[in-house]
């Protein structure tokens, strides 16, 4: 639960630096981001001298490039498209309903009924995360948009959960980061030209690293090592902390005082995750293989019949496998041998 919380809380004070970058073309920065974070991760790995990550098969690659495309590159064209003509106000509120959709579209997928305890604790977490964003006015393309990000958001946790039986946290992160620069750079290159990777000035600089090492390679470790052991049910949940933490950051940044809905907006979201966490059952963890039966062992017998001397037994074992060679003789005694017939029988 910590992993999540950090990782969360690590993002949503990236939320509140990213204001140094109004002015910097949001494609190239996010490009670059992308590509320092999964240097930083390939590196990482490499010190650690972690073993190679399992293939992916076809259908693990339709959702890593589903994952990448809709959480990390179209949420940040739906978030830059919202914020144009509506205030952001409006967009993190709705965006803010993130643990809502993950109660209810991981339940839908499984095709169960959701866990009453989560979706309660993600209504609070969702209404703390209202009550700090605040309100404010939209147009409908901007509504439209905001539901885009919600939609995206909503995918990059619930798509990631299957991954995670396959990688490790580490190794989704670096193949994620190295697909969404790859992906921002050309969506870059394309829309916003050469201005797509002009040079930053020193604050531009600084923001763009800190989201690169901070809300990209720390983060998303951290969340993703949330999401294996909690579920993606019950981590959702931690996305009610991001507006708390992009506010508190925020208010320490700018020695702005802490208003009074920013207080109730936190104990709601406190109170979403006490409530939804309680449920036990709803973890998700990956299922165990299966435990190998044991091989039956001997049954000793005893054996009565003419010819056997007194105090004899016999070994009895059961039929070997498909394929298994007789290369140990069995000791069965039978009544051939007391016609001399020394060799085993076999059942």
């Amino acid at each position: 639960m910590a992993s999540a919380a950090i990782g969360i809380s690590i993002v949503g004070a990236g939320v509140a630096l990213s204001d140094h970058l109004t002015d910097y073309p949001v494609l190239g920065a996010q490009a670059v981001r992308y590509a320092i974070g999964a240097g930083l991760l390939y590196l990482v790995g490499r010190a650690g001298r972690r073993g190679s990550e399992p293939g992916l098969g076809a259908g693990d690659w339709v959702r890593l490039v589903a994952m990448t495309l809709t959480g990390m590159v179209l949420f940040n064209v739906a978030v830059v498209r919202a914020v144009t003509t509506g205030e952001p106000a409006v967009v993190g509120t709705i965006v803010g309903l993130a643990p809502v959709g993950v109660a209810l579209a991981v339940p839908l997928l499984e095709r169960r009924r959701p866990h009453a305890n989560i979706v309660v604790g993600a209504a609070l977490a969702a209404a703390g995360a209202a009550v700090v964003e605040g309100y404010g006015a939209a147009d409908l393309p901007s509504l439209a948009w905001s539901f885009a990000a919600l939609g995206c958001e909503v995918a990059f946790t619930v798509l990631a959960a299957p991954l995670l039986r396959t990688l490790s946290p580490l190794g989704l992160a670096v193949r994620a980061c190295v697909l969404a620069s790859l992906m921002m750079s050309a969506a870059a290159a394309l829309l916003e030209g050469t201005d797509g990777f002009a040079r930053p000035d020193a604050g531009e600089a600084l923001t763009i690293v800190y989201l690169a090492v901070g809300s990209t390679a720390v983060a998303f470790v951290l969340w993703y090592r949330a999401l294996a052991h909690l579920g993606p049910e019950r981590t959702g949940l931690f996305a009610g902390l991001m507006p708390v933490s992009a506010t508190l950051v925020g208010a320490a940044a700018t020695a702005a005082p802490l208003s009074a809905g920013t207080l109730v907006g936190a104990i709601l979201a406190g109170t979403g995750l006490a409530v939804g966490l309680g449920s036990r059952s709803a973890r998700s963890a990956p299922p165990a293989p299966p435990r190998p039966e044991p091989e039956p062992e001997p049954v000793t017998v005893r054996v009565t019949g003419a010819g056997l001397p007194p105090g004899r037994v016999g070994r009895w074992r059961p039929l070997a496998a498909v394929g298994e060679r007789h290369d140990e003789p069995h000791h069965e005694e039978c009544a051939g041998q007391a016609r001399g017939d020394d060799r085993g029988h076999g059942p």
